[in-house]
């Protein structure tokens, strides 16, 4: 167990090392989340509006650090020597960054409920965050996998939230996956988590698939 620990932790100072600087964006957002949460009045009417912003403005982030992890196999000359390491290690580094993007999420979470209540954060939502959470991760594995190239891949993904939020979900012909109002539980509902399910498993299937093919 001890050994597993050492190796979890080198994993991520092997991580910060090669991304530089860029290994803290997902602190710096979600410490920007964590405030914009504090500062706004408590017993507000538009409280609901911190389950948005967490949705739409940390949770979008969760797959920047296994995109810049894998982004490192496209470098010129680098596919063949490390496609084989990460590939074998891919299941291991995807549980990690889960771990850790689901520890934001509670932190998040947990400061939401003690500076607005707990009705400020339904049960419906909390577990919609990880699915949410699963959603981005694969979408960004799937997209560098996809185009061999961070810059594209990175914002493919900001486009697609940034439509998504600014428009409540409500302009774009393609499946809706945040949730903009109070969630009450009937059909709709449950269509949006079937297909938000639905596409972590589309998204996973080929990604693992390129993986195995990548060098």
């Amino acid at each position: 167990m001890k050994d597993f620990a050492e190796s979890i932790y080198l994993s991520f100072q092997f991580d910060r090392k090669t991304m530089g600087v860029t290994f803290f964006v997902p602190a710096f957002v979600i410490s920007i989340v964590l405030l914009l949460i504090l500062i706004v009045p408590r017993g507000t009417s538009d409280s609901y509006n911190n389950v948005i912003l967490i949705q739409g403005g940390f949770i979008p982030f969760s797959c920047w650090w296994l995109m810049y992890r894998l982004s490192e196999i496209y470098e010129e000359g680098a596919q063949e020597t490390l496609a084989p390491y990460y590939r074998k290690s891919f299941i291991v580094d995807f549980l990690r960054y889960y771990v850790l993007n689901a520890l934001g999420i509670c932190l998040l979470g947990a400061v939401l409920v003690m500076r607005h209540g707990i009705d400020t954060l339904p049960l419906v939502n909390f577990i919609h965050f990880f699915l949410l959470l699963l959603f981005f991760m694969w979408l960004g594995t799937f997209l560098i996998v996809l185009v061999k190239n961070i810059e594209i891949a990175l914002t493919i993904v900001l486009i697609f939230t940034v439509l998504e939020v600014a428009t409540l979900g409500e302009y774009m012909p393609w499946p809706h996956i945040f949730l903009f109002e109070y969630p009450v539980w009937d059909p709709i509902l449950a269509n949006k988590f079937t297909v938000l399910s639905i596409a972590i498993l589309v998204l996973a299937i080929p990604t693992i698939t390129y993986l195995k093919r990548t060098g």
